[in-house]
């Protein structure tokens, strides 16, 4: 669970990555509107909130102490 709140895998993030080389590929192409790759699947919903993104800034800082805590018991 950790390391999914840093680096999203799975399915859904996969279609994500296939949506963005598709928007890029199009919007290379000369597409008449700028293309997200959003616009491309419609399954992929991102949230938008702030607390969601406040809730992993907080996880992430509590997960970045454990490991410098870890450091500096192991360097002494």
């Amino acid at each position: 669970m950790a390391y999914y709140s840093i680096e999203p895998f799975g399915e859904a993030r996969a279609d994500y990555r296939a949506g963005l080389v598709a928007a890029t590929v199009a919007n290379c192409a000369g597409s008449k509107k700028a293309l997200q790759p959003t616009d491309l699947i419609h399954i992929y919903q991102q949230k938008t909130t702030t607390s969601s993104f406040m809730d992993r800034k907080k996880e992430q800082s509590k997960q970045m102490a454990i490991f410098q805590a870890l450091a500096e018991k192991k360097n002494g």
